[in-house]
């Protein structure tokens, strides 16, 4: 369920595409020095929102660096480099560890055993430091995995519980921001199950795999309906954004819970 929470870079100025990159680079540096180089396949644009989102709102910008990496092992790359990364660094190493092990599971994916044996030790340690994040997504999934079972036909139930999931990795603090935080992490975690299920409706059906939408493929009101339930999720995580006091990543962020995280659906409704 990665790579939905994403920028519109064709709706992005130049220099907004160069601040969200100095993230992206930031959180995959903060997964390599935190746990190692086998941890940056875990990076994701999902949580480079987060990263942009809480260094906002915690005054934790940071400053830029650069050093070489194995992508640009030459000339370096520019990132960011802020405290507040260190965090989404561990709640996407948390995430994509789990993603791995329920892939294991599903016995599809080599790569996805290597990376659960690699970084298990990592993701105990990580776990030890943030109980109420691990013990949120250990649930979540488990109830997700448990409706699949049952093949349960109701969207709201499994992208509930992702939601919920997703509203505690949202708030790394009990504090004031604990609730509005909690709010966006829950909307976006709704928008992005209901749409990976959309997204991934054929595919699902061709491997046997579980799917909330099965026997609608050909329903005229499907859409609709999906259109209808990504918009009320958008729109609660967008409602709680527009109340924090932010200001250097605002124009960013706006561009991808009011557009970016709506690329994957315009494209797949054009299939």
């Amino acid at each position: 369920m990665f790579g939905y929470v994403l920028l519109n870079a064709k709706s992005a100025s130049e220099e907004e595409k160069k601040r969200y990159t100095l993230y992206y680079c930031g959180l995959c540096k903060a997964l390599e020095k935190n746990h190692g180089r086998a941890s940056t396949k875990a990076l994701s644009y999902d949580m480079t929102f987060l990263y942009m989102l809480l260094a906002d709102l915690y005054n934790q910008e940071g400053c830029v660096e650069r050093e070489r990496c194995t992508i640009h092992p030459v000339g370096g790359r520019d990132f960011m480099s802020s405290p507040v990364g260190a965090y989404c660094a561990d709640m996407q190493l948390l995430l994509a560890w789990y993603s791995a092990r329920d892939k294991v599971r599903d016995g599809d994916d080599g790569k996805a055993a290597a990376f659960l044996s690699a970084m298990e030790a990592e993701t105990r340690r990580t776990e030890d430091r943030y109980p109420r994040q691990a013990q949120a997504i250990r649930l979540n999934l488990d109830l997700i995995t448990k409706a699949e079972l049952d093949d349960e036909r109701d969207v709201e139930i499994p992208s509930g519980y992702f939601a919920s999931l997703m509203g505690e990795i949202f708030a790394p603090y009990e504090d004031q921001w604990y609730s509005r935080l909690s709010l966006i992490g829950q909307g976006l975690g709704r928008f992005v199950y209901i749409l990976d299920a959309w997204d991934d409706l054929e595919k699902d059906r061709k491997r046997r795999h579980y799917n909330p939408y099965f026997d609608r493929e050909k329903d005229d009101n499907l859409f609709n309906e999906v259109r209808e339930d990504l918009t009320i999720a958008a729109s609660s995580a967008a409602e709680e954004l527009e109340r924090l006091p932010l200001d250097e990543n605002l124009s960013i962020l706006r561009n991808i819970i009011y557009s970016g995280i709506w690329t994957k659906f315009d494209v797949r409704k054009h299939k």
